[in-house]
């Protein structure tokens, strides 16, 4: 049963806000959905690959079939409208919290970080800088002194090859360059996907005032307990359809349809027109460019992929033996234990290293004897384990380069076409390229699409001295 009328008036029931279509079946596409719906639209959402999803995807393993992240996925306690968006769709429940941040320093030594809820912001973060063994006293000092100074800055959010400095300049000129290297280095590419070489220190500041300073539980972790094909795949879909939303996996959008004003009247799927009153282009900035080139030219160098990759290891045995680790001075970033043992006796680790250029020159048996050396190095398991088999995926733009000036590029939901709106991490949200920051897209694009002034749910509170010393941080614009 076709459940479109190709071309023509559009048939509705009397009561809804008209038919919307939603390109694009990733979080940013899911969320526009979700609102829409709750804003009384008939809600048709097309994704072109056969599962929805986008980056928080999964892929088969060898061994039983069984799911595996293509690349592990957190969220912070600050990402208020993905956690939202979970809680609405039941999915709360499959996100683990960890309030202890594990770091591994250069010669093995471990620190269990813990935030206090017990000290007000943002002297709740004492104990987690306290705890951090790999480094002396005045280098502990150091940090808290140039996150304070980092927070209370005001950097101009000027055009592409301006003059705001990269965090490599910022920090260079501020911090200890063993601070420099054992802490902001792994925290900012593994919070903005990018090296700190390239990103602007306004979106370093937000992850240290949001992330970090905000709120004692900004800084908590958000880990998935089942695959993200799983929970946003099928969870979150099966959700949407319970809500009335009709969903499409394996239907490639191939153009966007206008009239003579411009205004949009459907979409195409090969010679097939899907007509509708609001259409959401939720897909990555090339695709949108393709689809739409007047209304979002081709990209330029302004906007720049940057690569993570994940190494994904398994073992005769078990060799995590914390919830994860963020491995300091070393190639291996991030470590996650997976849940649980495969058919045929494989226990699974992933490793996560952003801002993967050139990493290790390309050469991928280098780079899983660099992981495999890491890990032995770190956890004793590891030394006495049989590797079975192992996979490297890496995914060249994963994520948008948050280069100095990039705010200024980036587009907001609504377009030049009045019933035309974008959503995806790259638009305009005033979060870097996270699941926070596509959550938050599709929502702006949603309240857009419907009149309504601001479809965002608030962010953690922020107590009076930290407002005093991170003063006014404008909230992302809807047009």
């Amino acid at each position: 049963m076709n459940l479109f009328r190709s071309g023509g008036v559009n048939q509705q029931p009397a009561d809804s806000a008209g038919r919307a279509i939603v390109v694009g079946g990733g979080l940013a596409g899911l969320a526009a959905a979700a609102d829409l719906l709750a804003a009384g639209f008939e809600v048709h959402l097309l994704e072109g690959r056969r599962r929805c999803g986008g980056r928080a995807a999964s892929f088969e393993s060898a061994a039983d079939g069984s799911l595996v992240d293509a690349c592990q996925h957190v969220a912070m306690g600050c990402c208020t409208n993905f956690l939202d968006l979970c809680q609405r769709a039941g999915l709360g429940d499959l996100l683990r919290r960890d309030r202890t941040l594990w770091f591994i320093g250069p010669e093995g030594e471990r620190a269990a970080c813990t935030p206090a809820n017990w000290l007000p912001a943002p002297f709740h973060l004492a104990p987690l800088l306290l705890g951090m063994k790999h480094f002396s006293l005045g280098e502990k000092t150091a940090l808290a002194i140039g996150m304070l100074r980092l927070a209370g800055g005001r950097f101009a959010s000027a055009a592409p090859g301006s003059n705001e400095p990269t965090a490599a300049v910022w920090l260079a000129a501020r911090q200890p360059e063993r601070v420099i290297q054992l802490f902001w280095q792994p925290v900012i590419e593994s919070a903005l996907g990018e090296s700190i070489d390239h990103v602007g220190v306004t979106a370093v500041r937000k992850v240290v005032v949001d992330g970090f300073l905000a709120h004692p539980q900004a800084a908590d972790l958000l880990v998935p307990t089942r695959p993200l094909g799983d929970m946003f795949g099928e969870q979150l879909v099966h959700w949407l359809r319970s809500q009335g939303a009709t969903v499409t996996t394996g239907a490639l959008v191939t153009a966007i349809e206008r009239d003579g004003a411009g205004r949009v009247t459907g979409v195409r799927r090969g010679e097939e027109l899907l007509a509708a009153d609001v259409v959401v282009l939720a897909v990555p900035w090339r695709a949108a460019a393709r689809l739409v080139p007047d209304v979002l030219p081709p990209v330029d160098d302004s906007f720049v992929g940057s690569p993570i990759t994940a190494v994904h290891l398994w073992f005769d045995r078990p060799i995590v033996d914390v919830p994860h680790a963020v491995l300091v001075g070393r190639v291996s970033q991030w470590v996650f234990p997976g849940e649980h043992a495969e058919a045929d006796g494989g226990h699974h680790c992933q490793v996560v290293i952003s801002a993967s250029r050139g990493l290790c020159d390309g050469d991928r048996e280098r780079l899983l004897k660099t992981v495999v050396e890491d890990l032995e190095a770190v956890f004793p398991a590891a030394a006495t384990a049989t590797l079975l088999r192992s996979r490297i995926v890496t995914d060249p733009t994963a994520v948008l380069s948050v280069r100095p000036g990039i705010e200024t590029v980036r587009p907001a939901a609504m377009t030049p076409a009045e019933n035309l709106y974008l959503a995806g991490d790259w638009v305009a949200t005033g979060w870097p390229s996270t699941m926070e920051g596509a959550v938050r897209s599709g929502r702006l694009a949603a309240a857009a699409a419907s009149g309504r002034s601001r479809g965002l749910v608030a962010d953690l509170p922020k107590n009076l001295l930290v407002r005093l010393l991170v003063g006014s941080m404008r909230p992302p614009q809807q047009a």
